[in-house]
């Protein structure tokens, strides 16, 4: 057998080690605290009995696509959007929109911002393309990223509000990426914790790609719906090569669920802002600014006190943290849980700052 050579550059993915026993709080993964109410929990499961389930899905999904794309008008009202059907690709995550993304553009490069999401240069080497990385500035901003543009860039990735860093790119920044005329994917993935979004900016930029997921503001990690929004033409390209019946319906009637009854999400969504900006307060300066429901923390700015030895502590607390290599090493980045969660990691990391000379060097392991 002879495998595709571009293999070789990949490993093999492993799961954490670390198992999440009872007890244990996990703010490394970005999800929403909160899991669906059992009132909603009882709407789905009755769509799903009148379902015949021995039965495909629809071909292209055009009944969800619709719902969703009502949903969005009305989401974002102040817009005065118009979004169709055919504005809109649903994806088993927001991962799979992207495998599709780097399918249909011509062209040899692409560009992303490190440190940012890894899928989009996953997905672009394994499909040939050549990676230019543009970093983000001190600030963690894109700049300039018209100016690395030439004739055999296939596409743009910006992620706003930024993972792991959590801020939002500046919109003068991306409407220079877009004006160079080149396709310009906006991640959206945590807009929703910052009220904002480039989606009125559909209209006049034909080139501008939205991808937004349900895992996060809305609560459905575990059931992997995303969506990516795009002007007809992208979509049709997109609809050539997606495989058919690949949105299932349990994941359709779940969505319907909740864009049926999204106005009880809001109230989540507030409440997770509010809980990241206490903690913000809380943690000072070693807390980077964010616009999303997590914090990335920069244990630099704490001499003495590095990202191994805390990640370590609260492992050993049973609270587990995203730790990061490369650029990131010294930084942590934590999930915006419940009030109760989030006092429990304050608490421990007050206790550990307190007395961190007389302790640390048992957690630098």
């Amino acid at each position: 057998m002879k495998f595709n050579p571009i293999l070789e550059s990949f490993e093999e993915y492993k799961p954490s080690n670390t198992n999440i026993n009872e007890g244990f709080i996990d703010l490394s993964k970005n999800e929403n605290p909160f899991d669906l109410s059992l009132d909603l929990k009882k709407i789905f499961f009755q769509k799903i009995k009148e379902t015949n389930i021995n039965r495909y899905p629809e071909l292209t999904a055009d009944n969800i696509r619709q719902k969703i794309a009502t949903f969005l008008n009305s989401y974002f009202s102040k817009y005065n959007m118009d979004l169709k059907m055919n504005n809109i690709v649903v994806g088993n995550g927001s991962d799979e929109t992207i495998s599709y993304l780097v399918k249909i553009f011509s062209g040899n490069n692409v560009i992303v911002c490190p440190p940012t999401f890894e899928m989009y240069e996953f997905y672009s080497v394994l499909n040939g393309f050549s990676v230019k990385k543009i970093p983000l500035n001190s600030d963690y901003e894109i700049k300039d990223l018209d100016k690395s543009v030439d004739d055999q860039t296939s596409m743009i990735f910006i992620c706003s509000p930024n993972n792991p860093t959590g801020n939002l790119q500046p919109k003068n920044e991306i409407l220079k990426a877009l004006k160079t005329g080149v396709p310009v994917i906006v991640d959206e993935a945590y807009a929703d914790f910052s009220k904002t979004s480039m989606i009125q900016h559909l209209k006049d930029y034909p080139n501008l790609i939205l991808l937004k997921t349900f895992s996060k503001a809305f609560g459905l990690a575990s059931i992997r719906a995303g969506i990516l929004i795009a002007n007809e033409e992208i979509v049709k390209q997109i609809m050539k090569i997606k495989s058919p019946y690949s949105f299932n319906v349990l994941t359709e009637k779940m969505v319907e669920t909740i864009i049926e009854n999204y106005h009880l999400i809001l109230e989540k969504i507030d409440y997770i802002i509010e809980e990241r900006n206490k903690l913000s307060k809380e943690l000072g300066r070693i807390a980077l600014k964010s616009d999303a429901n997590f914090i990335l923390l920069d244990f630099d700015k704490i001499e003495g006190l590095t990202a191994k030895a805390v990640y370590n502590y609260f492992l050993e607390n049973k609270i587990l943290l995203r730790r990061y290599t490369g650029t990131l090493e010294n930084k942590i980045r934590v999930t915006v849980g419940t009030k109760d969660e989030n006092q429990k990691f304050l608490s421990l990391f007050k206790e550990l700052t307190k007395n961190f000379d007389k302790q640390i060097k048992s957690y630098e392991r």
